[in-house]
C-alpha cells in the first residue's frame, strides 16, 4: 500500500551518501517531513504498489519534482518494489486509476526521452543525487515527463523523426506550463552568526561568478546591516552547481545574464562592491549546464558540481560555509540539519536603500509570476524563439522566460516555471487517467496543495487556457490527448 508518511516512503529509497567537501561526512536527505502533509488525503484512493499495467510511468524535472512526490524517488525497475508518492504530494492525491511513478531525472533527461527512444525509459530509475539512469518505467514510451524548459524547434524535428513517422504514431505533442515557484541559495544556519542571510543582486551575482569568494568579504558585510556574517572571521564560500543539464541551471544562469549585466549605480559602482578590477557581471551566457566557475572552461576549485537538486541539498547540509543554486521546496524541507534560505534584494526604495525578498513568503513568489498569464503565452513556440512547426500549435503552450526573468521590483528575483509533456495520440495507453491527471492539475484541490509547498499555482488564466486546449478549443480542433 502507499505509504502514509513521507519519511515511510524515504526509507525504501537508498540513503544518499556524498562525500563532503570539507572532511568526507556523509550527506542526509533532503525528505525531511513537511509541517501538516498527514492532513493531505487522497479521497480515500489508496492504491497498491505492484506496478501493475493501470499504473502510470513519467519522469524528469527535478524543480517541480518535490511537489510531485515529495521527494519518494521511485528507484529500479517496475517489477520491483517502486516507492509511490508521497502523501502530501500532488501525485499521492491525484484521483487517477493507476499510481503514478515519477522518475526525478533532471529536465534535458526527460526531454530526451520524451522525443527519442533512448532506451532509458524501461531501465532502473537512480536514487535521488546519483546521476540519471532510466525512468524504472514498463514500456516505451513514458506516460509523460515534466521539464523547466520548453521543447525547442531542434528537439521538435527529433520528435517528428521518433516518435511520429511511418507506423509510429504518438501524435503532436501536448506542452502546456504547470507549475511555479523559487530557486534559492541555500546555507547552514549553524555556521553563522546572523539567522539570516541578505545578498544584494551585486553581491551575488558576484557570488555566482566567483569574485567574492568568502563570507567574510565587505560586500556581504555591507548588506547585513554592517554584520560580517561569519563574526569577522575568514571563511571561504563553497558554491554548488548542477554538473547535470536541467531547467534550474537555465532559469539561474538566465537570471544571471539579465540580473548582473547592468550598469550598478550608487552604492555598488564603489567598495566594498564593484570597482574597475571587481566586477559582478556574468560573462558565461545562459544554457541548461552550468558554464560558469567549476566548470570545463573555468576551473575552480570551489564551485563543485552535484546530480540534481536532492545533491546540492544534501552537499550543502553536509559542507560547513557552502551555498548554490536550486529549487526553494527541497531546502524547506531539509532536516539534520535544517536549511536557510538567503534573502535576495529586488530594488531599491525611496531612500536608496535595498529591498531584500524572501523565497519562503508566498506574496513576494506570486508577485514574481504576475506576468505569467494567458496572454503570455505563445502557441507553437519553441524554447529557442522559432516556431515548432506542429500542426497542432493550440496544444503547445509557451511562455517565454522574459515574462518572469526580471520581475517587478519587491518580488522574489529569482523564479522559473516548469511544463508538462504529453502525447497527443496515446494509442489507448492511459488516455483518461491523463486527461483525469491535466483537469485535476488545474483545480482548487491541486492548488491548495501546490501552496502547501514552497511551490506557487500558475494564475487561472492559464490554468483555463490549458484546459481549453485539452479540450480542442470546445471542439474545434482536436482535442490535445486522445
Amino acid at each position: 500500500m502507499k505509504k502514509s508518511l513521507i519519511t515511510l516512503a524515504l526509507a525504501t529509497v537508498p540513503a544518499l551518501v556524498l562525500s563532503a567537501c570539507n572532511g568526507g561526512s556523509s550527506g542526509t536527505s533532503a525528505g525531511g517531513p513537511l509541517p501538516n502533509t498527514a492532513s493531505v488525503q487522497s479521497h480515500g484512493h489508496v492504491r497498491p504498489l505492484d506496478n501493475g499495467p493501470q499504473d502510470l510511468h513519467a519522469g524528469g524535472a527535478d524543480f517541480p519534482g518535490f511537489a510531485y512526490n515529495l521527494d519518494s524517488q521511485p528507484v529500479g525497475l517496475y517489477n520491483q518494489t517502486q516507492p509511490g508518492p508521497a502523501i502530501g504530494s500532488l501525485f499521492y492525491a491525484v484521483p487517477t486509476k493507476g499510481t503514478i511513478y515519477y522518475c526525478i531525472t533532471g529536465s534535458t533527461y526527460g526531454r530526451a526521452e520524451f522525443i527519442a527512444n533512448n532506451g532509458t525509459a524501461t531501465t532502473a530509475c537512480a536514487a535521488l543525487g546519483q546521476a540519471a539512469t532510466g525512468f524504472g518505467a514498463r514500456q516505451d514510451p513514458l506516460d509523460f515527463v515534466a521539464s523547466s524548459v520548453a521543447l525547442k524547434s531542434s528537439e521538435y524535428t527529433t520528435y517528428k523523426a521518433n516518435r511520429e513517422s511511418g507506423s509510429v504514431n504518438w501524435g503532436e505533442p501536448f506542452e502546456f506550463p504547470q507549475i511555479g515557484g523559487p530557486i534559492v541559495f541555500p546555507f547552514r544556519p549553524k555556521d553563522f552568526v546572523v539567522s539570516q542571510i541578505k545578498l544584494s543582486t551585486w553581491t551575488y551575482c558576484a557570488i555566482a561568478n566567483g569574485t567574492v569568494s568568502d563570507w567574510n568579504d565587505g560586500a556581504i558585510t555591507a548588506d547585513n546591516g554592517g554584520t560580517s556574517v561569519t563574526g569577522g572571521v575568514s571563511q571561504a564560500i563553497t558554491f554548488f552547481f548542477r554538473a547535470d543539464g536541467g531547467g534550474t541551471t537555465f532559469a539561474t544562469t538566465d537570471h544571471l545574464n539579465t540580473a548582473c549585466n547592468v550598469s550598478f549605480k550608487a552604492p555598488y559602482n564603489k567598495a566594498p562592491y564593484g570597482s574597475p578590477s571587481r566586477s559582478a557581471a556574468w560573462t558565461f551566457g545562459v544554457g541548461n549546464s552550468w558554464a560558469g566557475p567549476g566548470s570545463s572552461g573555468d576551473p575552480n576549485p570551489n564551485f563543485i558540481g552535484e546530480q540534481g537538486d536532492p545533491g546540492i541539498v544534501s552537499a550543502v547540509q553536509s559542507t560547513a560555509f557552502s551555498t548554490g543554486y536550486v529549487t526553494g521546496a527541497y531546502v524547506k524541507a531539509a532536516t539534520n540539519p535544517g536549511l536557510g534560505q538567503a534573502l535576495l534584494q529586488n530594488g531599491l526604495n525611496k531612500s536608496n536603500l535595498p529591498v531584500f525578498t524572501d523565497p519562503t513568503v508566498k506574496k513576494q513568489v506570486v508577485g514574481a509570476l504576475k506576468r505569467v498569464t494567458a496572454r503570455a503565452i505563445t502557441y507553437g513556440e519553441g524554447s529557442d524563439g522559432q516556431p515548432l512547426g506542429t500542426s497542432a500549435p493550440w496544444c503547445v503552450l509557451y511562455v517565454n522566460p522574459t515574462n518572469y526573468v526580471n520581475p517587478p521590483k519587491g518580488t522574489y528575483p529569482l523564479v522559473t516555471i516548469s511544463y508538462l509533456l504529453f502525447y497527443g495520440n496515446n494509442n489507448g495507453v492511459h488516455t483518461a487517467d491523463k486527461k483525469t491527471l491535466v483537469k485535476w492539475l488545474q483545480g482548487k484541490v491541486a492548488n491548495n496543495t501546490t501552496n502547501r509547498l514552497e511551490y506557487t499555482p500558475l494564475s487561472l488564466g492559464i490554468q483555463s487556457a490549458v484546459l481549453t486546449a485539452l479540450n480542442g478549443n470546445g471542439g474545434s480542433q482536436p482535442a490535445c490527448i486522445q
